[in-house]
């Protein structure tokens, strides 16, 4: 199978140069987009890969997210992006519109542009959906349910999991933590460690955009930049759904759980006084619930891992949700974790380059996140004026603002790293 640039996708694990490269049994624990995506490359690898999950059934929450090129790049090699682009939706421009009027500030282009440039697709996707097509390509890992850890042991050159509710341990020769935010593995690594609140909560809302047709919204990412919040629009599911999120300050709002749920009249008060797009979106959820949860993220680690064991994704980098990223990291880690243990056959030395290839380009990431939301959230006044001025600058529109994140080639990185 060939990618939009002709690379040959690997998901029969031909794209990597090895060097008597010992399988191993590696254990994952979390099967969300980034444990799920690791399994794939690690399987692919002839590694015999299982997920510990600690839900009984496995399924996502949440609803959209983006997928930019250095995301859809590593899907092609992993020869599950002609299933994603089926479920997708490619948006033609990324919006960036003031918060009363809806009038554009800036409008960079995506669709075909991005295509061109970088080889690979920029997509809106509901979340759910990656998950089950990354579950469907997942076949050769072991995926087990209502497994939640509960201790970890290294022995003897292994690593001894143990479970709440299940009398019995397993052993791998590496464990990698793709557990989230809040997770086990990481804080077995270094200890009890408190997110930093931003201060800010995010309502989310699904609506069908036969709903919300009057609006007239373009096929394109949309977010509106205001006084101390934002709010982000987009299609998603082929165009059925329209997805959209709102940040503002969490008056007191702290769970950070994505179940949560809120109440729509104050989902509306938060966002009074906005354009008609941004209010006819929420209104359009009446009868729903929409979900309400508190932003946190945390300060970039230093340190990864420690001897067999790894961490991943949110476990390592967790993100304000400002660059679009939290996704296309962890698929970005899952590669080149699988690249590093094909190239340097010590586990232990392959984990440690593993994490010194990501360290310093998901600090950027992290930290470019939060220098974002305050970018989004000037007040009305002088500095607003001039970011509006610099973004509809010659020279913003001459180059894509998020070209050094789209031009990373996680797969070629963990491939030429010495």
């Amino acid at each position: 199978m060939a990618g939009p640039s002709g690379n040959r996708a690997c998901g029969s694990s031909e794209g990597w140069i090895r060097d008597s490269m010992p399988t191993m049994r590696i254990g994952i624990v979390g099967a969300g987009i980034g444990g799920l995506t690791a399994a794939i490359a690690l399987s692919a690898d002839g590694h015999t890969v299982t997920v510990f999950e600690q839900s009984g059934r496995l399924g996502e929450i949440g609803a959209g997210i983006q997928l930019s090129p250095n995301a859809t790049r590593v899907l092609d090699h992993l020869g599950v992006l002609d299933a994603v682009g089926k479920v997708a939706v490619r948006p033609a421009t990324g919006d960036l519109h003031r918060w009363d009027d809806g009038s554009i500030l800036v409008s960079q282009p995506l669709g075909d542009t991005v295509l061109a440039r970088y080889g690979y697709p920029y997509f809106h996707v509901h979340r759910a959906d990656l998950h089950r097509l990354l579950v469907q390509a997942a076949t050769r890992s072991d995926i087990r349910l209502g497994h939640r850890v509960r201790a970890l042991d290294e022995v003897n050159g292994h690593v001894r999991v143990r479970f709440d509710g299940i009398h019995r341990s397993e052993e791998v020769d590496l464990l990698v933590g793709a557990d989230g935010i809040h997770s086990t593995v990481r804080r077995h690594l270094f200890g009890n460690e408190q997110p930093r609140f931003s201060g800010n909560c995010v309502w989310r809302g699904l609506v069908e955009a036969t709903q919300v047709a009057h609006l007239g919204l373009p096929v394109s990412s949309h977010a509106f930049l205001g006084p101390g919040q934002h709010f982000v629009c987009y299609y998603v599911s082929a165009g059925r759904y329209v997805n959209w999120v709102g940040v503002a300050p969490a008056n007191g709002w702290t769970s950070e759980s994505w179940t949560e749920p809120g109440l729509l009249d104050d989902a509306l008060a938060d966002f009074e006084g906005w354009c008609d797009t941004v209010t006819g979106l929420i209104k359009a959820a009446e009868g729903q619930t929409p979900y309400r949860w508190a932003l946190y993220d945390r300060d970039p680690l230093p340190q990864w891992g420690r001897g067999r064991i790894t961490l991943l994704g949110d476990a390592c980098h967790p993100m304000l949700p400002f660059m679009a990223q939290g996704a296309a990291q962890a698929i970005e880690d899952a590669v080149v974790l699988a690249g590093g243990l094909a190239r340097w056959p010590d586990p232990v030395e392959a984990l440690s380059r593993y994490e010194d290839l990501r360290r310093d380009r998901t600090a950027r990431v992290q930290l470019a996140a939060r220098d974002n939301e305050q970018l989004f959230h000037l007040v009305d006044g002088d500095r607003q004026i001039a970011r509006d001025l610099r973004l509809a600058s010659p020279e913003s529109q001459a180059s894509h603002r998020n070209a050094w994140l789209f031009d990373y080639d996680a797969v070629a990185a963990a491939s030429a790293a010495p």
